[in-house]
């Protein structure tokens, strides 16, 4: 019982957080829950849930991290006060680690390893910003929102 509340206090928060991404992430008005769907249809990161958090983070370094709920349940913080470019890189980045996780080819022994040296972060840094380019210049989702009509 506590933990339904639980959850439902974190997607209070999602949708919070999503409220305060609302703004307008390209040119064509896609918002945050775009970019989103943009994403995960880009990775092939189907029936997921995503939770989206916004945060203080320990260090300035850090704009972001992954962490799994449950199955197919995924918590995604984004640090406080990211600009636009920085939110579309950084969850990229995050969605990739997703993909990651729900491949299951993210392996325990590479956190003894330099956050750097990680297989798994090469491959999302590699990833993340052709995706968050993709998504700014060319993805127009009121276009696809008008033809679902």
């Amino acid at each position: 019982m506590i933990q339904r509340y639980w959850f439902a206090l974190i997607l209070l928060f999602s949708f919070l957080t999503a409220l305060s991404h609302a703004n307008d992430l390209n040119n064509f008005g896609c918002d945050f829950l775009d970019m989103q769907a943009f994403y995960m249809e880009e990775l092939g990161v189907i029936g997921v849930t995503i939770v989206h958090l916004t945060q203080k983070m320990d260090k300035p370094e850090i704009k972001g991290f992954t962490k799994p709920l449950g199955p197919k349940k995924y918590l995604i913080a984004l640090a406080e006060g990211l600009e636009p470019s920085e939110i579309r890189v950084t969850m990229a980045h995050e969605l990739v680690h997703v993909r990651q996780l729900e491949e299951g080819s993210i392996k325990n022994s590479e956190f003894k390893r330099h956050y750097l040296d990680r297989s798994f972060e090469d491959e999302a840094f590699r990833l993340s910003l052709p995706l968050a380019a993709q998504f700014y210049t060319t993805h127009s989702c009121h276009d696809e929102n008008q033809a679902k009509q």
